[in-house]
């Protein structure tokens, strides 16, 4: 009998899950994997089709089961390759050692259990062999064709395993920073506030009350936004609120602010700490180095899929460097707006349109 009689059906059986991190090596067999084995049943049932419709002279039966034995044996074996080989075992040697072996035990079984095809083992005749030549060279040209479709889709896999650890060390990274960022802000923050409380005990004792009271709110709203996985704009805004108040009374008459965002804006979720480094930026670049200070107003409103914060002041301008690059501050919120957002996010700072002095710090991030 020809070789063109027998299916040559292989499956290199690679194509197993990976364990996370993992290299080449799958973590279970393909034959363990139901869906696998379906599909190398179906495959090679349609291969064996094919080469009984080219040779109708030959019965159908041998054809199938030859075909799906050469198909489950070379996945067997390339499972048990990958599982027990050694790593060094390149893709070649292992297409040189699937391909003859599945072929001799699809014929073997095929000849023992149904008949219609002599035996290859105890066969010294070569030719009996060189009739099979065409069945060895196919099955391993499909095993080889598998072999480098698994490697591919387990470096697929790997790639994409690095992305997402590389992503959630790039929010790890993000998270210290801010954490860090904030233990910088907050005791500097705290001991200016309570030296300009000390200051007013004695000559002004209401202003030194109002102060602590504000106080008082902003640490309560830090408390309580550390203690959370979750911030909204209404929580950055109390701060804000908190913060803008201390400096009111310190600054008296030289600052004036509002606060313009309207109610159904405040339930959206926004980052911490990335409002607030706009209005201090304000506050230490624009109103402190003015003489007779300014206003600063905080405005939110919605642009499309876009929440758009922005904290314009009315001090001296972008005369100041610091101002015009934006400090330390502004930097790390547009660091962790590329690092949150990409390239769908932005903070920029500008001069008032119209205006002879004054900056518009403006910050726009999507809306989920």
């Amino acid at each position: 009998m020809h070789s063109e009689q027998h299916t040559p059906i292989t499956s290199n059986g690679t194509d197993s899950r990976l364990r996370p991190g993992a290299g080449a090596r799958p973590d279970a067999p393909v034959l363990g994997n139901r869906a696998s084995i379906v599909w190398v049943v179906v495959f090679s049932c349609i291969v064996g089709l094919g080469f009984w419709a080219a040779h109708r002279s030959q019965p159908l039966l041998p054809n199938l089961v030859v075909g799906i034995t050469i198909g489950l044996a070379a996945a067997l074996f390339s499972t048990l390759l990958n599982r027990f080989g050694s790593p060094r075992l390149g893709p070649v040697l292992k297409v040189l050692l699937i391909a003859p072996a599945s072929v001799v035990v699809g014929v073997e079984f095929t000849a023992a259990t149904i008949g219609g095809m002599p035996h290859l083992i105890g066969h010294t005749d070569m030719g009996a062999w060189l009739n099979y030549g065409t069945s060895f060279v196919v099955t391993g040209v499909a095993c080889a064709f598998f072999t480098v479709s698994a490697q591919a889709m387990r470096m697929r896999a790997t790639l994409e395993t690095q992305r997402r650890e590389a992503a959630e060390l790039r929010q790890s990274e993000t998270a210290a920073r801010l954490a860090l960022l904030q233990a910088q802000i907050e005791p500097h923050f705290l001991f200016n506030t309570l030296a300009n409380v000390q200051s007013l005990i004695e000559r002004d004792p209401k202003r030194a009350a109002s102060m602590l009271g504000s106080l008082n709110r902003y640490l309560r709203a830090s408390l309580t936004r550390t203690r959370s996985t979750a911030s909204t704009l209404a929580d950055e805004l109390e701060l804000v609120e908190a913060l803008l108040n201390i400096a009111a009374i310190r600054l008296g008459e030289r600052l004036r602010f509002t606060i313009d965002v309207p109610e159904p804006l405040r339930a959206l979720p926004l980052a911490p700490l990335l409002l607030q480094p706009l209005v201090e930026n304000a506050l230490l670049h624009g109103i402190e180095p003015s003489i007779e200070g300014g206003d600063i107003r905080v405005v939110g409103r919605r642009e499309g899929d876009m929440l758009v914060l922005e904290a314009i002041d009315t001090g001296v301008g972008l005369g100041h460097t610091a101002k015009l690059h934006g400090g330390v501050g502004l930097a790390n919120v547009r660091a962790r707006l590329a690092s949150m957002y990409g390239a769908r996010a932005g903070v920029s700072v500008m001069a008032n349109a119209g205006a002879a002095r004054g900056v518009t710090a403006r910050l726009s991030i999507p809306v989920c």
